[in-house]
C-alpha cells in the first residue's frame, strides 16, 4: 500500500558546512517538524538532491568545492544544523 505524500522543497545546512537542496516527502497530514522529530528513524531521504561542500576559503577565493547531483541521498538527522522549507 502506497502512502500519499507531500513533496516539500528544502534547503539544508549541515553541521560540517555542507549544503543540500532537494525535496523531502512527508506523509499527508504530517507536519515537517513532526516528521523530523520522529525518533524511530535516524535518516531522512532527500530526492533530486544537489549536494555542495566548501572546505576552505582563503582571501575570498574558494580552495575546494565539491558539488554533486544525486537522485536520492539519505541524510542523518543529527547532522542537520538548520533546514528551510520553501
Amino acid at each position: 500500500m502506497k502512502i500519499p505524500k507531500n513533496k516539500i522543497k528544502v534547503n539544508i545546512v549541515c553541521i560540517d558546512g555542507s549544503f543540500i537542496r532537494g525535496f523531502m516527502h512527508v506523509a499527508e497530514g504530517l507536519r515537517l517538524l513532526d516528521f523530523l522529530n520522529n525518533t524511530s528513524e535516524n535518516f531522512i531521504a532527500v530526492t533530486e538532491a544537489l549536494y555542495q561542500n566548501i572546505n576552505e576559503v582563503h582571501s575570498f577565493k574558494l580552495v575546494f568545492q565539491l558539488s554533486k547531483k544525486k537522485d536520492i541521498i539519505f541524510l542523518n538527522k543529527n547532522s542537520i544544523k538548520w533546514l528551510e522549507a520553501e
